[in-house]
C-alpha cells in the first residue's frame, strides 16, 4: 500500500500550472504538492519560473492555464490578500515592508493582528513573533532605521503572525548572519510540528536539504521528472538537474554549490581599469567604531572584509563610498584621489559599490536595463557628454550583457521583470561600464542561484586580475573563503585578524568573526594588515 499522500490530504496543490508572459513562457504545465506539516524545497536556476510559481501559489498572479487545490477542494485566488485569508502567507525576497512606517505599523498593516485585540495583547503578539527569530526591537522605531537583515526578520515575523496553513519563504535568510540563520531554521522546524506546510525557496542549497523534507526543481519553466531526496551525497546531481548540465566534471563542489577554490573558473571578459594604485589608510577613525591605523590593499586579488553587525565593514564601506564621513586619518584610493565627501565625487573617483539591498539602492526598477547601464557613465562622470542617444546607450548594454550573459528579452525590458540573478548582473554591468579602480561588494550574490552566483565569482576575480582593488563582504562565510585570496576580519571596529593560506577556512573565519575581546596591539595588527 502506497504511503503518498492522497489528493484530500494535500494542504496546497496545483496542476498543470502555466503562466505566460508575452511570448514568453515562465510555467509550463507545472504539478505541485504540499502536505501539512511538510517542508517542501523549491530549487532552480534563475529565471527556471520559481518566482512565478510562489506568486500563483500566494495569490498575486493567475495561471493562464490549469487549478489550483487547498486543503483538497479547487480554490481561485484572486490577490495575496485572498490567498491571506485563506491561510496562505508569503515572505518574498524582494521585501514589502514600508521604510517610513513604524516596525509596528507594518506588522498590522497586512491585518496580521485581530483587531478585536487590545492594542497591549497586539504589542505582545509582536514582541513574541520577533523574539521568536531573535530580534529585540523597539516597536514604535521606524523600520528604515533598521538593517536588512533585521527588515527581513521583520517580514518573516509579519507571516508567522498570521498563523498561515501554509507559510511560503522565498530566499528568507538572504540578509541574515550565521546566528540568525540557525535561528530561523530551528523556528520553521517548530512551525512544520505545528502543521503549517512550508515552501522554501534558497540558492544556499545546504540550508534546503537540512530543513526540507522533499524537494522539487524547476528548469526552463517545467518541472524536473525526478525524484529528489534532500541527501548531501545528492548534491551534484541537484546541481546538474537545475543547470542542465554536468555539475561536476571532475571539480570539487563546496557545500553551497559552488565551486572548489581549488578549481578556479575562467572570468568572462571584463573591460575594467587599467592597474591602478593601491587603497591606502592611515590613521583613520570614522564617526562610530571603526578605527584602522594602517592598511593597505593592492591590486591584483579579491580581498575579503568580514565581522559581524555592527564590528566596522559597513562603516568602513560607508565612509570608501563618501556616504559617511571619517572624523580623523588620510585615505588615499587607487585613482590617487583622497577621501570621497559624497557619493558624486566617490563614483568620480573610480570607486563602485555593489550593494545588497539591489532594488532599494542599487537599480532604478522601473528603467530600462540599457537606462540602468549607463546611468553612472553617463549621469555622474558624465563620460558621454550632453546627451547619449538610445541607439549608443542600446549598443553599451547589449555588449555588457553579453559578456555578462545576461537573459532578458531585449535591452529594453524594465529590470524589475528580471530574475534576481540577472538583476544583480545589471548592478555590475553598470559599474563596469563606469570603469572603477575600487570596488566594494556587500553581499553581491544575495538571493542569486548557484549558475549566476559561480558566474558572478568569476567576474569578482576578473576585475581583480584586471587591476582593481576588490574588497568583498558576505554574509555567507563559505563564499568569502571560496573568492577571496585572503580576509580582514573586524571586531569591534578594530582589524582584529587576518586569514590566508591554509589558515582560510570557514571554521576560522567563523570563530575570528565571533571574537569579542581583542588581545592584539597596534604594531601586531599594522604587520599582519599591511
Amino acid at each position: 500500500m502506497s504511503n503518498e499522500p492522497s489528493m484530500t490530504s494535500f494542504r496546497l496543490a496545483g496542476r498543470g500550472i502555466t503562466k505566460r508572459f508575452g511570448s514568453q513562457t515562465a510555467l509550463e504545465h507545472v504539478d505541485f504538492e504540499l502536505a501539512a506539516g511538510e517542508v517542501k524545497g523549491l530549487l532552480g536556476a534563475n529565471g527556471a519560473g520559481k518566482s512565478t510559481l510562489l506568486k500563483i501559489l500566494a495569490g498575486a498572479i493567475m495561471p493562464d492555464e490549469g487549478h489550483l487545490l487547498l486543503n483538497g477542494k479547487p480554490v481561485r485566488m484572486n490577490s495575496m490578500w485572498d490567498a491571506n485569508s485563506r491561510g496562505i502567507a508569503l515572505v518574498s525576497q524582494e521585501l514589502s515592508l514600508f521604510p517610513s512606517l513604524s516596525v509596528r505599523e507594518n506588522l498590522e498593516i497586512a491585518g496580521c493582528n485581530d483587531r478585536r485585540m487590545s492594542r497591549a495583547d497586539r504589542d505582545n503578539a509582536a514582541r513574541s513573533a520577533l523574539s521568536e527569530l531573535g530580534l529585540t526591537v523597539s516597536l514604535s522605531l521606524p523600520l528604515g532605521r533598521l538593517s536588512l537583515g533585521d527588515r527581513q526578520l521583520v517580514e518573516i515575523a509579519r507571516a508567522l503572525l498570521q498563523e498561515p496553513q501554509v507559510l511560503i519563504l522565498d530566499e528568507p535568510t538572504s540578509a541574515l548572519h550565521e546566528a540568525e540563520k540557525r535561528r530561523l531554521l530551528e523556528v520553521i522546524k517548530g512551525v512544520r510540528a505545528r502543521g503549517v506546510g512550508v515552501i522554501y525557496v534558497s540558492h544556499f542549497l545546504e540550508e534546503v536539504l537540512e530543513v526540507a523534507d522533499a524537494l522539487v526543481v524547476l528548469r526552463d519553466g517545467k518541472r524536473v521528472p525526478a525524484d529528489f531526496k534532500p541527501s548531501k551525497e545528492r548534491l551534484p546531481e541537484l546541481v546538474s538537474a537545475m543547470l542542465g548540465e554536468s555539475a561536476v566534471s571532475g571539480e570539487r563542489m563546496a557545500p553551497d554549490g559552488c565551486l572548489d577554490p581549488g578549481r578556479r573558473e575562467a572570468p568572462p571578459a571584463v573591460r575594467g581599469r587599467a592597474k591602478t594604485g593601491s587603497l591606502v589608510i592611515a590613521g583613520l577613525k570614522g564617526p562610530a567604531h571603526l578605527s584602522i591605523p594602517s592598511w593597505t590593499i593592492e591590486p591584483g586579488k579579491v580581498i575579503g572584509v568580514a565581522g559581524l553587525m555592527g564590528s566596522g565593514v559597513e562603516e568602513l564601506f560607508g565612509i570608501l563610498f563618501g556616504r559617511l564621513r571619517a572624523s580623523q586619518g588620510t585615505i588615499e584610493l587607487p585613482s590617487g584621489r583622497y577621501a570621497p565627501r559624497s557619493i558624486n565625487q566617490a563614483v568620480q573617483s573610480g570607486v563602485a559599490y555593489v550593494p545588497a539591498d539591489r532594488k532599494r539602492i542599487g537599480l532604478m526598477i522601473e528603467q530600462s536595463i540599457a537606462e540602468n547601464v549607463s546611468a553612472v557613465r553617463s549621469l555622474v562622470q558624465q563620460a558621454d557628454g550632453f546627451f547619449l542617444s538610445e541607439s549608443r546607450s542600446d549598443s553599451l548594454a547589449h555588449d555588457r550583457c553579453a559578456a555578462l550573459r545576461l537573459q532578458s528579452r531585449s535591452v529594453r525590458q524594465k529590470v524589475g521583470a528580471l530574475s534576481g540573478g540577472n538583476q544583480q548582473k545589471v548592478v555590475f554591468a553598470k559599474w563596469l561600464e563606469a570603469k572603477p579602480s575600487l570596488v566594494l561588494l556587500d553581499d553581491p550574490t544575495r538571493g542569486v542561484d548557484i549558475g549566476a552566483k559561480r558566474e558572478m565569482h568569476g567576474i569578482i576575480r576578473g576585475l581583480a586580475e584586471q587591476g582593481c582593488v576588490v574588497l568583498m563582504h558576505s554574509s555567507d562565510p563559505l563564499e568569502l573563503v571560496n573568492v577571496c585570496s585572503r580576509i580582514h576580519v573586524f571586531v569591534n571596529g578594530m582589524l582584529h585578524s587576518r586569514l590566508d593560506g591554509d589558515g582560510l577556512t570557514e571554521h576560522a573565519l567563523v570563530s575570528a568573526m565571533n571574537r569579542r575581546s581583542l588581545k592584539r596591539e597596534y604594531s601586531e595588527l599594522e604587520a599582519q594588515a599591511v
